[in-house]
Protein backbone atom coordinates (compact mmCIF):
# COMPACT_ATOMS: atom_id res chain seq x y z
CA UNK A 1 0.00 0.00 0.00
CA UNK A 2 2.21 2.68 -1.31
CA UNK A 3 2.16 6.41 -1.04
CA UNK A 4 0.83 8.58 -3.83
CA UNK A 5 1.46 11.92 -2.18
CA UNK A 6 4.00 13.54 -4.44
CA UNK A 7 1.66 16.54 -4.70
CA UNK A 8 3.64 17.93 -1.76
CA UNK A 9 6.97 17.61 -3.55
CA UNK A 10 8.31 21.02 -4.68
CA UNK A 11 8.17 21.74 -8.40
CA UNK A 12 11.32 21.45 -10.44
CA UNK A 13 10.58 23.94 -13.23
CA UNK A 14 12.91 26.90 -13.62
CA UNK A 15 15.90 27.96 -11.49
CA UNK A 16 13.74 28.60 -8.43
CA UNK A 17 12.18 25.16 -8.59
CA UNK A 18 15.54 23.48 -9.06
CA UNK A 19 16.99 25.38 -6.11
CA UNK A 20 14.07 24.42 -3.87
CA UNK A 21 14.40 20.83 -5.05
CA UNK A 22 18.12 20.81 -4.26
CA UNK A 23 17.48 22.23 -0.78
CA UNK A 24 14.79 19.63 -0.10
CA UNK A 25 17.00 16.80 -1.37
CA UNK A 26 19.88 17.96 0.83
CA UNK A 27 17.62 18.22 3.86
CA UNK A 28 16.17 14.76 3.24
CA UNK A 29 19.63 13.24 2.81
CA UNK A 30 20.82 14.84 6.05
CA UNK A 31 17.75 13.72 7.96
CA UNK A 32 18.13 10.21 6.61
CA UNK A 33 21.68 9.95 7.89
CA UNK A 34 20.82 11.52 11.24
CA UNK A 35 17.74 9.40 11.85
CA UNK A 36 19.55 6.18 10.94
CA UNK A 37 22.40 7.00 13.30
CA UNK A 38 20.17 8.01 16.25
CA UNK A 39 18.74 5.41 18.66
CA UNK A 40 15.22 4.52 17.61
CA UNK A 41 13.36 6.25 20.51
CA UNK A 42 15.32 9.44 19.88
CA UNK A 43 14.75 9.27 16.11
CA UNK A 44 10.99 8.83 16.52
CA UNK A 45 10.82 11.64 19.05
CA UNK A 46 12.73 13.85 16.61
CA UNK A 47 10.19 12.97 13.93
CA UNK A 48 7.31 14.02 16.14
CA UNK A 49 9.10 17.28 16.91
CA UNK A 50 9.73 17.97 13.24
CA UNK A 51 6.06 17.36 12.58
CA UNK A 52 5.13 19.87 15.26
CA UNK A 53 7.54 22.46 13.86
CA UNK A 54 6.28 21.97 10.31
CA UNK A 55 2.86 23.09 11.53
CA UNK A 56 3.72 25.68 14.16
CA UNK A 57 6.60 27.45 12.39
CA UNK A 58 6.47 26.50 8.71
CA UNK A 59 2.67 26.33 8.42
CA UNK A 60 2.92 23.40 5.98
CA UNK A 61 -0.61 22.92 4.59
CA UNK A 62 -1.97 24.23 7.90
CA UNK A 63 -5.10 25.83 6.42
CA UNK A 64 -5.78 22.76 4.30
CA UNK A 65 -5.52 20.41 7.27
CA UNK A 66 -7.62 22.55 9.61
CA UNK A 67 -10.35 23.30 7.06
CA UNK A 68 -10.70 19.69 5.90
CA UNK A 69 -10.81 18.38 9.45
CA UNK A 70 -13.46 20.94 10.43
CA UNK A 71 -15.57 20.19 7.35
CA UNK A 72 -15.33 16.42 7.88
CA UNK A 73 -16.34 16.70 11.55
CA UNK A 74 -18.85 19.59 11.43
CA UNK A 75 -20.01 19.04 15.00
CA UNK A 76 -16.51 19.29 16.45
CA UNK A 77 -15.37 22.24 18.55
CA UNK A 78 -12.54 24.43 17.19
CA UNK A 79 -10.28 23.27 20.03
CA UNK A 80 -10.80 19.62 19.00
CA UNK A 81 -9.85 20.49 15.43
CA UNK A 82 -6.63 22.19 16.57
CA UNK A 83 -5.66 19.38 18.94
CA UNK A 84 -6.37 16.70 16.32
CA UNK A 85 -4.49 18.63 13.64
CA UNK A 86 -1.42 18.94 15.87
CA UNK A 87 -1.59 15.22 16.60
CA UNK A 88 -1.78 14.57 12.85
CA UNK A 89 1.47 16.47 12.22
CA UNK A 90 3.20 14.62 15.06
CA UNK A 91 1.94 11.28 13.77
CA UNK A 92 3.25 11.75 10.26
CA UNK A 93 6.52 13.21 11.50
CA UNK A 94 7.03 10.03 13.48
CA UNK A 95 6.07 7.75 10.57
CA UNK A 96 8.46 9.50 8.20
CA UNK A 97 11.22 9.17 10.81
CA UNK A 98 10.53 5.44 10.99
CA UNK A 99 10.66 5.05 7.20
CA UNK A 100 13.95 6.95 7.05
CA UNK A 101 15.48 4.90 9.86
CA UNK A 102 16.61 2.08 7.58
CA UNK A 103 15.32 -1.39 6.69
CA UNK A 104 16.67 -3.20 9.81
CA UNK A 105 14.59 -0.90 12.03
CA UNK A 106 11.58 -1.41 9.81
CA UNK A 107 12.01 -5.18 9.85
CA UNK A 108 11.92 -5.10 13.65
CA UNK A 109 8.75 -3.01 13.48
CA UNK A 110 7.10 -5.42 11.06
CA UNK A 111 7.94 -8.35 13.32
CA UNK A 112 5.75 -6.78 16.00
CA UNK A 113 2.70 -6.08 13.80
CA UNK A 114 -0.51 -7.69 15.10
CA UNK A 115 -2.76 -9.12 12.38
CA UNK A 116 -5.77 -9.15 14.65
CA UNK A 117 -8.30 -10.18 12.02
CA UNK A 118 -6.08 -12.70 10.25
CA UNK A 119 -5.70 -10.89 6.93
CA UNK A 120 -2.49 -12.77 6.13
CA UNK A 121 -3.98 -16.28 6.40
CA UNK A 122 -7.12 -15.14 4.60
CA UNK A 123 -5.10 -13.74 1.69
CA UNK A 124 -2.98 -16.88 1.46
CA UNK A 125 -6.16 -18.94 1.14
CA UNK A 126 -7.87 -16.78 -1.48
CA UNK A 127 -4.69 -16.41 -3.54
CA UNK A 128 -4.32 -20.18 -3.56
CA UNK A 129 -7.97 -20.65 -4.54
CA UNK A 130 -8.60 -17.69 -6.86
CA UNK A 131 -5.10 -16.78 -8.08
CA UNK A 132 -4.96 -13.31 -6.54
CA UNK A 133 -6.65 -10.59 -4.50
CA UNK A 134 -6.93 -6.80 -4.49
CA UNK A 135 -6.12 -4.98 -1.25
CA UNK A 136 -7.11 -1.32 -1.18
CA UNK A 137 -6.28 1.22 1.48
CA UNK A 138 -6.30 4.95 2.12
CA UNK A 139 -3.73 7.39 3.44
CA UNK A 140 -4.29 6.22 6.99
CA UNK A 141 -1.83 5.03 9.62
CA UNK A 142 1.34 4.00 7.78
CA UNK A 143 0.32 2.90 4.28
CA UNK A 144 3.93 2.59 3.16
CA UNK A 145 4.44 -0.25 5.62
CA UNK A 146 1.02 -1.79 4.98
CA UNK A 147 2.04 -3.80 1.93
CA UNK A 148 5.26 -4.79 3.66
CA UNK A 149 3.25 -6.11 6.61
CA UNK A 150 1.18 -8.26 4.22
CA UNK A 151 4.37 -9.43 2.51
CA UNK A 152 5.84 -10.37 5.90
CA UNK A 153 2.84 -12.64 6.50
CA UNK A 154 3.92 -14.82 3.57
CA UNK A 155 1.87 -13.32 0.72
CA UNK A 156 3.50 -12.24 -2.56
CA UNK A 157 2.62 -8.57 -3.05
CA UNK A 158 2.66 -6.24 -6.04
CA UNK A 159 2.02 -2.56 -5.40
CA UNK A 160 0.79 0.21 -7.65
CA UNK A 161 2.52 3.51 -6.91
CA UNK A 162 2.89 6.99 -8.27
CA UNK A 163 6.65 7.54 -8.51
CA UNK A 164 8.03 9.99 -5.97
CA UNK A 165 10.58 12.59 -6.98
CA UNK A 166 13.77 13.62 -5.29
CA UNK A 167 15.74 12.18 -2.39
CA UNK A 168 12.71 10.97 -0.43
CA UNK A 169 11.41 9.17 -3.51
CA UNK A 170 14.75 7.42 -3.92
CA UNK A 171 14.68 6.33 -0.27
CA UNK A 172 11.19 4.88 -0.75
CA UNK A 173 12.26 3.02 -3.88
CA UNK A 174 15.23 1.50 -2.05
CA UNK A 175 13.04 0.60 0.92
CA UNK A 176 10.40 -1.12 -1.21
CA UNK A 177 13.06 -3.17 -2.97
CA UNK A 178 14.63 -4.16 0.36
CA UNK A 179 11.23 -5.29 1.65
CA UNK A 180 10.67 -7.56 -1.35
CA UNK A 181 7.80 -5.64 -2.94
CA UNK A 182 7.12 -5.70 -6.67
CA UNK A 183 6.38 -2.14 -7.78
CA UNK A 184 4.12 -1.19 -10.71
CA UNK A 185 3.96 2.37 -12.09
CA UNK A 186 0.45 3.78 -11.71
CA UNK A 187 0.54 5.40 -15.16
CA UNK A 188 1.09 2.09 -16.97
CA UNK A 189 -0.18 -0.47 -14.50
CA UNK A 190 -3.42 -1.89 -15.96
CA UNK A 191 -2.01 -4.88 -17.83
CA UNK A 192 0.79 -5.64 -15.35
CA UNK A 193 -1.77 -5.37 -12.53
CA UNK A 194 -4.06 -7.93 -14.13
CA UNK A 195 -1.08 -10.17 -14.81
CA UNK A 196 -0.08 -9.96 -11.15
CA UNK A 197 -3.62 -10.84 -10.06
CA UNK A 198 -3.57 -13.90 -12.26
CA UNK A 199 -0.19 -15.14 -11.09
CA UNK A 200 -0.56 -15.68 -7.37
CA UNK A 201 -0.12 -12.17 -6.00
CA UNK A 202 -2.06 -9.77 -3.86
CA UNK A 203 -2.25 -6.36 -5.53
CA UNK A 204 -2.02 -3.50 -3.02
CA UNK A 205 -2.89 0.10 -3.80
CA UNK A 206 -3.79 3.39 -2.16
CA UNK A 207 -6.90 4.82 -3.82
CA UNK A 208 -8.39 7.61 -1.74
CA UNK A 209 -6.84 10.65 -3.42
CA UNK A 210 -8.68 12.96 -5.77
CA UNK A 211 -8.88 11.24 -9.15
CA UNK A 212 -9.61 12.79 -12.53
CA UNK A 213 -9.93 9.76 -14.79
CA UNK A 214 -11.64 6.46 -14.14
CA UNK A 215 -13.46 7.96 -11.17
CA UNK A 216 -16.97 8.65 -9.92
CA UNK A 217 -18.43 11.16 -7.44
CA UNK A 218 -19.45 9.73 -4.09
CA UNK A 219 -19.85 10.82 -0.52
CA UNK A 220 -16.70 10.76 1.56
CA UNK A 221 -16.84 12.06 5.13
CA UNK A 222 -20.02 13.98 4.38
CA UNK A 223 -19.00 15.66 1.12
CA UNK A 224 -18.79 14.64 -2.51
CA UNK A 225 -15.35 13.51 -3.62
CA UNK A 226 -14.29 12.03 -6.93
CA UNK A 227 -12.92 8.59 -6.20
CA UNK A 228 -11.03 6.07 -8.32
CA UNK A 229 -12.96 3.04 -9.53
CA UNK A 230 -9.68 1.23 -10.24
CA UNK A 231 -9.66 -1.24 -7.33
CA UNK A 232 -13.25 -2.31 -8.01
CA UNK A 233 -12.65 -2.66 -11.75
CA UNK A 234 -9.54 -4.75 -11.15
CA UNK A 235 -11.29 -7.19 -8.84
CA UNK A 236 -14.16 -7.53 -11.33
CA UNK A 237 -11.89 -7.94 -14.36
CA UNK A 238 -9.71 -10.57 -12.66
CA UNK A 239 -12.60 -12.15 -10.74
CA UNK A 240 -10.74 -11.97 -7.42
CA UNK A 241 -11.80 -10.80 -3.94
CA UNK A 242 -11.38 -7.23 -2.74
CA UNK A 243 -10.21 -6.34 0.76
CA UNK A 244 -9.97 -3.00 2.52
CA UNK A 245 -7.02 -2.95 4.93
CA UNK A 246 -4.94 -0.45 6.86
CA UNK A 247 -1.91 -0.56 9.11
CA UNK A 248 -2.75 1.62 12.11
CA UNK A 249 -0.93 2.39 15.32
CA UNK A 250 -2.00 2.51 18.94
CA UNK A 251 -0.14 2.54 22.24
CA UNK A 252 0.79 -1.13 21.94
CA UNK A 253 2.20 -0.79 18.41
CA UNK A 254 1.00 -1.45 14.86
CA UNK A 255 -1.90 -3.65 13.88
CA UNK A 256 -3.66 -4.58 10.65
CA UNK A 257 -7.36 -3.86 10.42
CA UNK A 258 -9.28 -5.19 7.45
CA UNK A 259 -12.67 -5.93 5.96
CA UNK A 260 -13.57 -8.10 2.98
CA UNK A 261 -15.67 -6.09 0.53
CA UNK A 262 -18.69 -7.71 -1.10
CA UNK A 263 -18.13 -7.52 -4.87
CA UNK A 264 -21.36 -9.23 -5.91
CA UNK A 265 -21.81 -10.43 -9.50
CA UNK A 266 -19.26 -9.03 -11.92
CA UNK A 267 -19.62 -7.37 -15.28
CA UNK A 268 -21.55 -4.11 -14.89
CA UNK A 269 -20.29 -0.55 -14.50
CA UNK A 270 -22.78 -0.02 -11.68
CA UNK A 271 -21.01 -2.79 -9.77
CA UNK A 272 -17.74 -0.85 -9.76
CA UNK A 273 -19.42 2.24 -8.32
CA UNK A 274 -21.23 0.31 -5.61
CA UNK A 275 -18.13 -1.71 -4.69
CA UNK A 276 -16.12 1.50 -4.42
CA UNK A 277 -18.73 2.98 -2.10
CA UNK A 278 -18.40 -0.08 0.15
CA UNK A 279 -14.65 0.15 0.65
CA UNK A 280 -14.88 3.92 1.04
CA UNK A 281 -17.34 3.40 3.89
CA UNK A 282 -14.89 0.99 5.52
CA UNK A 283 -12.15 3.63 5.24
CA UNK A 284 -14.47 6.28 6.68
CA UNK A 285 -15.14 4.13 9.72
CA UNK A 286 -11.44 3.77 10.46
CA UNK A 287 -10.80 7.51 9.95
CA UNK A 288 -13.55 8.43 12.40
CA UNK A 289 -11.93 6.20 15.02
CA UNK A 290 -8.45 7.72 14.55
CA UNK A 291 -8.68 11.02 12.63
CA UNK A 292 -5.18 12.06 13.68
CA UNK A 293 -3.75 9.24 11.55
CA UNK A 294 -5.36 10.39 8.29
CA UNK A 295 -3.42 12.38 5.69
CA UNK A 296 -5.43 15.61 5.74
CA UNK A 297 -2.64 17.41 3.87
CA UNK A 298 -3.97 16.29 0.48
CA UNK A 299 -6.72 18.48 -1.02
CA UNK A 300 -9.21 15.66 -1.26
CA UNK A 301 -12.39 17.49 -2.24
CA UNK A 302 -11.88 19.11 -5.64
CA UNK A 303 -14.25 19.92 -8.44
CA UNK A 304 -13.91 17.85 -11.58
CA UNK A 305 -15.73 18.27 -14.89
CA UNK A 306 -17.84 15.37 -16.10
CA UNK A 307 -15.41 14.79 -18.96
CA UNK A 308 -12.45 14.49 -16.58
CA UNK A 309 -14.35 11.99 -14.48
CA UNK A 310 -15.02 9.68 -17.40
CA UNK A 311 -13.11 6.41 -17.66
Amino acid sequence: MMATTDSMTPGRRGPGGRLRGALVDGTVAGLHLGLRAAPEPLALAAGRTLGTLSRALLHVRRRVVDSQLAASFPGAQPRWVRVTARACYRHFGREVALLMGGSPRIERTLAGVVDEGGLGPRLRNVVAQRGGAVVVTGHLGNWELGAAAVRASGVRVATIVQPQRGAFGRRLHELRAALGLEVLDREAAARPALAALRSGRALALVADQHARRGSAPMEFLGRTAWTSLGPARLCLAADVPLFFAALVRDRSGYRIVHEEIDCGPSGAEADAVEITKRWVRALEGQIRMRPEQYFWFHRRWKRVTSREGDA
